[in-house]
């Protein structure tokens, strides 16, 4: 393979005069190109033609050349052929935005969380009373604090089923109601179950939170956690608030995010735009409608301030990206999970052998289940601990382990308890080892995507 056989002066007559930078607001990055006569040059790939089997490039004189595939060196024909113009622009320009930035950019609304130990806490309303919530990847269902349910007005059922835990079990029931709140996210009429969580525990005990939203919800809302931002991200156009409706043209349209006004109106689309005093919003039926910034709530005022020409462009070229991209252009790795029922596992390593975790957001601290721990080599203590959880308390060992490993990722030389996870069952023996807890997963930076089942992990 050569190039064109006369000279770099034929080559170049494809070129006309072109500036990637100024039409795209690029910084440019140029690469080697050889041809398979040997000849090399300096320039940037701007574009792909698949159906003429040609690349675009951008020459350091400024000009553009457009250079069939087989005319490049094979490593180059590789390079151009898994190449992605969307992944080069958000590498250029986009790389300064923050996970926040890029999910509320796709439409999700962002939520500040606190975290109590390790545990996500957030706000919310039960049919209109103020509730604390405990964000819990490992309940397959959310469970309420049955004292609060009534405080709340809502009705429970009788007590006739049972809710599981690391220490056993409880009776629990379903209360109806009318409306559960998260952000902008609101559930009408629901029938969601109940329990008193401070059954089994010691005297005093004070329960920290009123509802463990488990993950029939955050699978509805396609849930984003993202430790390192302490933020969770919701879907509120996912839920039954009616205010909030997708575009007509595209029900999966990422395009536009939710502003809300301190009047509490809701307008959905994208800014293109802004003055000193307005934003420019455009709306899903293409109408551009100018938004006075002191109308808007706090928190989107502070966006809209902070809006720039890099979330621009990437409105403009990347939008199209995946979360997994564009945490992969991040340096996260991905993990794509398996969801048994509504409950998240990963494969990875318990002292060099291979097992399989359960991802558990809701346990403060990771957690062995002892035949497991035992098993795989590691040094377990006496039973002279205590676990807690529904159900009340079990014993527990303080247990030293060598190496656990998700990926690349690596802890070593750790100490965690391990419990007897199956004690109320004949079969001792689980095909996980135990939950992969909040304080490692905070330690990784995790970020847990429900739409696309995947886990991102940075050492």
């Amino acid at each position: 393979m050569k190039f064109y056989t006369t000279s770099i002066a034929i080559f170049l007559a494809f070129c006309s005069q072109f500036s990637w930078a100024q039409q795209e607001g690029i910084e440019e990055e140029y690469r080697t190109f050889t041809g398979g006569n040997g000849v090399e040059l300096e320039a940037v790939l701007l574009n792909r033609d698949d159906e003429n089997k040609t690349a675009q490039l951008l020459l350091k004189n400024g000009k553009r050349a457009t250079v069939p595939f087989d005319k490049l060196s094979e490593q180059d024909q590789e390079y151009v052929k898994s190449w992605s113009k969307e992944k080069a622009i958000f590498l250029r320009s986009c790389r300064g935005l923050t996970i926040r930035q890029l999910l509320e950019l796709r439409g999700y609304e962002p939520i500040k969380f606190e975290l109590e130990g390790n545990a996500i806490m957030l706000k919310g309303k039960l049919n209109g009373k103020v509730a604390k919530i405990q964000v819990d990847t490992g309940a397959g269902t959310t469970l309420m604090h049955s004292p609060f349910v009534e405080a709340a007005g809502c009705e429970i059922g009788p007590l006739e089923h049972k809710v599981w835990g690391v220490a056993g079990f409880q009776p629990a029931g379903y209360a109806e109601v009318p409306s559960l709140e998260i952000g902008s996210s609101v559930f009408k009429d629901e029938r969601i179950m109940s329990a008193d969580r401070n059954f089994n525990m010691p005297k005093g005990h004070k329960q920290n939170e009123d509802i463990l939203l488990g993950a029939e919800y955050l699978i509805k809302l396609e849930t984003v956690i993202s430790y390192k931002e302490r933020t969770i991200f919701f879907r509120p156009d996912n839920s039954d608030k009616v205010e909030i409706t997708k575009n007509d043209e595209d029900d999966d349209d990422f395009s536009f995010r939710i502003f809300k006004t301190k009047s509490g109106k809701t307008i959905r689309g994208k800014m293109v735009g802004k003055t000193e005093s307005a934003a420019q919003i455009e709306l899903q039926n293409g109408k551009t409608q100018l938004v006075s910034l002191f109308t808007l709530s706090d928190e989107d005022k502070e966006y809209a301030y902070s809006w720039s020409e890099q979330k621009a462009i990437f409105m403009q070229h990347c939008r199209s990206l995946t979360v997994e991209e564009l945490l992969a252009l991040r340096e996260y790795q991905s993990f794509k999970y398996d969801r048994r029922g509504n409950h998240i596992f990963v494969d990875g390593t318990l002292n060099d052998n291979e097992v399989v975790w359960m991802i558990d957001t809701g346990a403060h601290n990771s957690l062995l289940h002892v035949n497991s721990a035992e098993k795989f080599g590691c040094e377990v203590g006496p039973m002279d601990k205590k676990v807690y959880g529904i159900g009340g308390w079990a014993p527990a060992a303080a247990t030293g382990v060598n190496k656990i490993t998700l990926g690349d990722a690596t802890l070593t030389n750790r100490t965690l308890l391990a419990t007897d996870m199956k004690r109320h069952s004949e079969d001792k023996e689980q095909d996980y080892v135990g939950l992969f807890g909040a304080d490692y997963m905070r330690e990784l930076e995790a970020v847990i995507t429900y739409r696309e089942s995947r886990i991102f992990l940075r050492q």
